[in-house]
């Protein structure tokens, strides 16, 4: 209507320029006009045009006055779709939805899914864990906390834990579990009749019920790490209190458990010969955690890696439990892949031993060939990058750990000028597994490179036990499982020297004995931080080691996987830390803040 008015108008002052030729005055006309605008808008009763007037529009404009209007109209259009399209992506989320089913590799089969054996096998281990809940856990960042326990209230004297336990947790077949629980399955660990490999990790304990949610621990003498001994899992007391230690390990809930974790057993299949081929495990929506998006995790065994990744690389398996390092080359679909480096609390380290070279009782020496590594180029050049370099006796991401240390960068220059006029031969000695003959030779080439003179000496895994239990070798090449609290008294304690202990390198300093045995004596982690601070400054200085790196533990999963989390795995079922938040199917939601 605007337009028609627009062109009504213009004609009304052509016409108006030429009426005083015909007699009209300025007075009638205006009359006139306001006769011709009431005549105009009677025409319609509605101001704004309709679709069947717009459609005419081209005929009241010329063809450029067409086109710029619609030219106009489609730069509206397009800011409004451009307008539209990123309030949708600012403001539309993709939230984790229940449901799917995750199919995980792995090498090997389980035997028994049972927290009182699952400690020697990984595959039991893993199964175990989803399966069952213990006190205490590591989480996906390799601290330990709180799982059954609600609380936990340490003695002034270190030697009584007061642990109560969340109340309303059930087992998968409904029942409750309670403090009996725990101490039943406390008591079988400690009963030689049932041979649990956790025996001995609790001999010098007791423990005693409280009430129905509080059980007492005591010990015989302080110890700080205690609590990360209680991450076993626990067993249901009725069903497993009339089965005897000789029928324990033959009983048909080691492969149908039934425990209070995230996940419960489903079924499992076995194939002609009677092996497992898949085990299904259901979210368990009664968890007292949160409750697990995946609906359904299948683990799907297999012999060997060559197997578990052909089935990666055909898209059969959505994930392999643990991806060796050597195997890295046989996958094939890296894009579609996410390689997730856990950090293991292992140190690999040259141990010295002086009493089969003198030479190496020269903390000089030490020092030189120390100077002489690159450690950051064996890590690329060996491992792509993938392991992490060590400094010390602890890992970097260990709540203990000393940055302040001394640490010892690549001096080619200063090592050779500390070896000149020194005549040195040392025997590397290193087993013959994974990369580390790669290693040790890159190590050789290091020091050979500042003159001394290197022989590997290459030993199989049936040989090492003996050459590390009579220390026959002058330098060894090994990697030592720390764990994840700071207390390494195994390692460096000078009580741990000789054929029964870990002691590699020998060594004995009084000023450390005595840190080590305080510091896990104490439950103030102030305490403990400040003496383990301490002893890192000593033991680096001493350098009766060289600390080389730590290695990763390489878990491979497809990528419409999502939610996982996690840079440590202590064990390697750890994994599995934040698997409450793992997803496969999403749901949209449009946010309006």
């Amino acid at each position: 209507m605007d337009l028609l008015k627009t062109k009504i108008s213009s004609i009304y002052k052509r016409v108006k320029s030429v009426w005083p030729f015909f007699g009209f005055s300025d007075d009638s006309i205006a009359k006139s006009d306001d006769l011709d605008k009431k005549l105009v808008y009677n025409l319609s009763a509605r101001k704004i045009p309709s679709g069947g007037q717009l459609k005419h529009l081209n005929k009241f404009l010329n063809p450029r006055e067409f086109l710029i209007i619609k030219i106009c109209l489609l730069v509206i259009v397009l800011n409004l779709v451009y307008l539209g399209f990123g309030f949708v992506q600012k403001h539309l989320q993709y939230l984790p939805l229940a449901g799917g089913e995750y199919i995980e590799g792995v090498v090997g089969y389980p035997r028994t899914i049972n927290p009182l054996y699952a400690v020697n096998r990984d595959v039991d281990s893993d199964l175990s864990s989803l399966v069952y809940s213990s006190l205490f856990r590591y989480d996906q960042y390799g601290h330990l906390v709180n799982d059954l326990a609600d609380s936990l209230n340490i003695s002034p004297d270190s030697k009584e834990y007061l642990v109560k336990i969340k109340d309303g947790v059930k087992w998968h077949n409904g029942g409750r579990l309670t403090a009996d629980d725990v101490l039943f399955t406390f008591n079988l660990i400690q009963n030689p009749d049932y041979h649990s490999p956790l025996r001995q990790n609790l001999a010098g304990v007791s423990a005693e019920k409280i009430d129905g949610t509080t059980i007492k621990f005591k010990l015989s003498e302080p110890y700080a790490p205690f609590p990360e001994l209680l991450t076993f899992g626990i067993l249901p007391k009725n069903l497993w209190g009339d089965i005897s230690p000789s029928a324990a390990v033959l009983s048909d809930l080691n492969l149908k458990p039934i425990g209070s974790g995230p996940f419960k057993f489903k079924s499992l299949v076995k194939n002609s010969s009677g092996d497992l081929k898949d085990y299904y495990l259901v979210a368990n929506d009664d968890y007292y955690g949160q409750t697990p998006y995946l609906k359904t995790i299948d683990f799907k065994f297999f012999v060997d890696y060559n197997e578990a990744i052909k089935a990666l690389n055909d898209n059969q398996i959505f994930g392999l439990s643990y991806l060796p390092f050597d195997y890295r080359k046989s996958l094939l679909a890296k894009d579609s892949l996410r390689l997730h480096e856990l950090i293991q609390p292992q140190i690999v380290s040259i141990f010295f031993n002086s009493d089969k070279n003198k030479a190496l009782a020269d903390k000089n020496l030490r020092v030189a060939l120390a100077s002489a590594l690159d450690k950051d180029q064996i890590i690329n050049d060996v491992f792509a990058g993938s392991y992490q370099r060590a400094d010390g006796p602890l890992l970097s991401e260990n709540w203990a750990y000393n940055d302040l240390i001394t640490k010892y960068n690549y001096d080619p220059a200063a090592a050779t000028a500390a070896l000149k006029n020194k005549s040195l031969s040392i025997v590397l000695t290193v087993i013959d597994s994974g990369s580390n003959v790669a290693a040790a030779t890159k190590i050789k080439n290091y020091w050979e490179a500042v003159g001394i003179k290197v022989d590997l000496k290459i030993i199989s895994g049936e040989q090492a036990a003996n050459i590390i239990r009579d220390r026959d070798f002058e330098a060894l090449l090994y990697g030592e499982a720390v764990g994840g609290d700071p207390d390494v008294y195994a390692f460096w304690h000078s009580s741990q020297i000789g054929a029964k202990g870990l002691n590699l390198a020998n060594y004995n300093n009084p000023a450390v004995d005595k840190l080590l045995v305080e510091a896990r004596g104490t439950a103030d982690i102030n305490e403990r931080l400040a003496k383990y601070k301490k002893f890192q400054e000593i033991i680096t200085t001493d350098l009766p080691a060289i600390f080389l790196y730590s290695p990763s533990y390489t878990y491979p999963q497809e990528q419409q996987l999502q939610g996982f989390s996690g840079t440590v795995a202590i064990e390697p079922a750890d994994r599995f830390g934040s698997i409450s938040d793992w997803y496969l199917k999403t749901k949209k939601k449009l946010t309006w803040d």
